[in-house]
């Protein structure tokens, strides 16, 4: 399994161990090893005692697994060696859980900022739970909740007919709360009104997670043109002068040849009409 970290800035990462019972730890550039601590407990141990090494660098949070770690997944999917996270991610280990944690949501803005710069060709992409690998286009707001006009429906009668509300920004995506109990995550802190960039992980409910994705901009210059592929010419064989042998004979004038010839006749006739 394969995460991509759509977050440059590495300086606000925190991981977050789900039992509470050690402080957030600050994920600075280096590498963290997490194992058991004497009680048993997840905790930042040295490299040698590690279950599973998070290693930051300017690309992102890379996740390393130690040979024969069980029980090893990120958002419900199992990790055997590799993964490269994603703020908001759920990393169980034999059943406990951490979150990576990334900055404080910006503030959701008051207007709907439709008007000019709207980059309506922004999606969600499904990460995890049952909309894993959909895709969601932001052309006109999206309603997420169980009632039967969701665009984006969970089927769980424990969640709210009208959770939330999407919708594309100049800025980004506003993401609306619609008056739901627990609200929604970002990035692993928990919100109810936010404004959305590109690479940030929403979760809905405990498993319905999606990422905001943004078109990737290719620019081409106008006057650019392909270059004119000539065809090649045959290669043509230069004709040869075709050998002709002379045989002996045509050295001889045909008149002086029926000239012997006659002669010999004459003389043949002479000698034996003689007799």
């Amino acid at each position: 399994m394969t995460c991509l970290l759509d977050c440059a800035d590495v300086t606000a990462l925190r991981l977050r161990f789900q039992n509470r019972e050690h402080a957030d730890l600050a994920l600075s550039p280096g590498v963290h090893a997490i194992g058991y601590d004497k009680q048993g407990a997840l905790a930042e141990v040295p490299v040698d005692d590690a279950v599973a090494q998070f290693c930051v660098d300017r690309r992102g949070v890379w996740l390393q697994v130690r040979d024969g770690a069980p029980g090893l997944h990120v958002n419900g999917r199992p990790v055997r060696r590799m993964a490269m996270l994603r703020v908001g991610d759920a990393i169980f280990i034999d059943g406990m859980e951490l979150l990576l944690l990334g900055g404080d949501p910006l503030p959701a803005p008051a207007d709907y900022g439709f008007s000019g710069g709207t980059d309506t060709r922004m999606l969600l992409r499904g990460v995890g739970g049952p909309h894993h690998g959909r895709s969601f286009t932001l052309e006109t707001a999206r309603l997420v909740g169980r009632a039967g006009e969701s665009d984006i429906r969970v089927n769980d009668p424990n969640f709210a007919e009208r959770h939330a509300r999407l919708e594309a920004h100049a800025d980004g995506v506003i993401l609306r709360d619609m008056g739901s109990v627990e609200g929604s995550l970002v990035n692993g802190r928990p919100v109810r009104h936010a404004l959305l960039q590109p690479g940030d992980q929403v979760v809905f409910g405990s498993q319905h997670r999606f990422v905001v994705e943004a078109p990737m901009q290719r620019t081409v210059a106008p006057d650019a043109t392909a270059p004119v592929v000539r065809p090649r010419e045959p290669e043509v064989e230069p004709t040869r002068a075709p050998v002709t042998v002379k045989s002996s004979a045509r050295r001889i004038p045909w008149l002086l040849l029926a000239a012997i010839l006659l002669s010999a006749a004459l003389s043949l006739l002479l000698l034996y009409g003689a007799r």
